[in-house]
């Protein structure tokens, strides 16, 4: 029992962080300085009408246990109508209608729990994000640093605020967790890699649009000694299973917020809201969550100093992809919902870049002693 203990102990100490983590914000949650840090956030409820349809087969049902549940457990735009969410009247079905894993996962969930079975999926996936770390940071030999990464972000009001709420974005979290390990397959010539890799893009792109991401990641494969071949393979699988999301109109997709402006004029802005957003998040760190900013800041400088580093590739391309997919959105001061992706670049680069400095400091300690060698 002892030896298993310590042979799994990492495991164990990310389960216990993981529970008091889930625990904490199911406890707290609410409206912190105007911003809605619920578990009932407002695109939810798209997800959770889709989980009680799949149960109930009736759409009015459904969309009405949804309202009720809102009016009384939501914070921010919790009143709304059945027609909100039905497919043959919702203004939003057109672009969330692929969006069925997670509310496909959720079923069995909500069949036992009702709502509050939405909860699990993220929960899990938080769970998985954690257990990735741990893992990676044991396949680079350096448990503890990563046991330490993942105490950093169970401490960022960010990261509990999206990974636990009844939306997308802690599935696809979730999910991306495991690249870096297939990515690594894929490196070693393991044949499955390519089919693995292929899987989770499918997967993904039922859980939300997360084209720029996969191309991101595929842009940096691809210009690695023998994988340009395995690369464009994926790369059209991506492009394929996105044209569910890329057929909603682009007119509403883009910009949405932006109705009466014409889709030419939308692309122009699109440059600039993507400068914004970033100003806006990096802002809204410096007030609501100085953890989150201090690892993505440290992540900046570390992916520039050992930009050959294929943990500083990714992680700057997934950091650019999620900003592009925040910009094509176009609301400003969401607090790094679609960035969140970059979470597990965040831990491999983080776990390298010690590797990196440890490698500095023996170089140093051996000029060092030459000198001090030379000198007697």
């Amino acid at each position: 029992m002892r030896t298993l203990f310590l042979k799994y102990r990492y495991e164990l100490a990310v389960l216990f962080l993981w529970a008091v983590a889930v625990a904490s914000k199911l406890k707290f949650n609410g409206l912190i300085l105007g911003f809605d840090y619920g578990t009932y956030q407002p695109d939810g409820k798209f997800y959770t009408y889709m989980a009680l349809d799949f149960l109930n087969n009736n759409p009015a049902l459904s969309a009405q246990q949804v309202v009720d549940w809102y009016a009384v457990h939501g914070f921010k735009m919790k009143t709304f109508k059945i027609e909100d969410l039905m497919p043959s009247t919702s203004y939003a079905y057109p672009y969330i209608s692929h969006r069925v894993l997670y509310p496909l996962l959720s079923v069995p969930f909500v069949a036992i729990f009702g709502i509050p079975g939405m909860l699990a999926v993220p929960s899990i996936s938080l769970l998985l994000l954690l257990l990735s770390i741990c893992w990676l940071a044991k396949k680079l030999d350096k448990p503890f640093i990563g046991l330490v990464v993942i105490v950093v972000l169970l401490n960022s009001s960010t990261v509990l605020r999206w990974m636990i709420v009844n939306c997308t974005d802690s599935l696809l979290v979730g999910l991306i967790a495991f690249v870096p390990f297939l990515i690594l397959r894929l490196i070693e010539k393991k044949r499955e890699a390519v089919f693995l890799l292929a899987g989770l893009v499918v997967l993904t792109s039922a859980t939300r649009f997360v084209l720029p991401i996969w191309l991101g990641i595929f842009l940096v494969l691809f210009f690695r000694k023998g994988l340009r071949k395995q690369t464009i393979i994926l790369f059209i699988v991506s492009v394929l299973c996105a044209i569910p999301a890329l057929e909603a109109q682009l007119s509403t997709a883009l910009l949405p917020a932006e109705t009466d402006t014409p889709t030419h004029l939308k692309l122009i802005q699109l440059p600039f809201v993507f400068l914004k957003i970033i100003v806006v998040d990096f802002l809204q760190f410096g007030v609501l969550d100085r953890a989150l900013l201090i690892v993505i800041t440290f992540c900046l400088i570390q992916s520039i100093r050992i930009r050959h580093q294929l943990s500083a590739q990714l992680f700057l391309a997934v950091f650019v992809s999620g900003y592009l997919i925040g910009s094509i959105n176009g609301t400003l001061g969401v607090n790094f919902r679609y960035e969140m992706p970059v979470l597990i670049f965040c831990a491999w680069l983080i776990l390298d870049s010690f590797e990196y400095n440890q490698k500095k400091l023996r170089l140093v300690s051996s000029i060092a002693g030459n000198i001090i060698i030379d000198k007697t």
